[in-house]
């Protein structure tokens, strides 16, 4: 018996996105709160990261300060977010765009943590 490896293509559902709910960082109760996010596997992500890369290679062995590594990974995660539901601050709905994509994963990091192992785990990726 053989396995068809169509089966384990990641690549076009992380390029097209798939739908993850935030779930409440105490109770796990989902929020309501959607987001479409790529994968680890779409060009997207792969570009995003190889800027970042190059960008350090550039700079030679100097040391990375942590705070540089949490604000790539925050735009990392944040090149991923395509879409977003049910997202309101002070009973105003929140526009899904990269500026309020970075401010929410700066300020939220229970749901930072969240989307990144979602975005990671690429069996959320698997054709259906």
């Amino acid at each position: 018996m053989t396995f068809d490896l169509a089966n384990l293509d990641t690549g076009k559902t992380a390029e097209e996105g798939v739908w993850m709910e935030l779930e409440h960082p105490a109770t796990n109760e989902p929020l309501g709160m959607k987001l479409k996010v790529l994968g680890v596997d779409s060009e997207q992500y792969q570009k995003a990261l190889r800027k970042q890369q190059d960008r350090r290679l550039k700079r030679g062995m100097r040391k990375v300060k942590s705070a540089e590594l949490e604000n790539e990974g925050i735009e990392l995660l944040a090149q991923c977010v395509t879409e977003w539901e049910g997202f309101t601050y002070n009973k105003k709905e929140l526009e899904c765009n990269l500026e309020n994509v970075r401010w929410f994963l700066k300020t939220y990091k229970w749901a930072k943590d969240q989307i990144d192992d979602f975005i990671g785990d690429r069996s959320n990726f698997l054709p259906a």
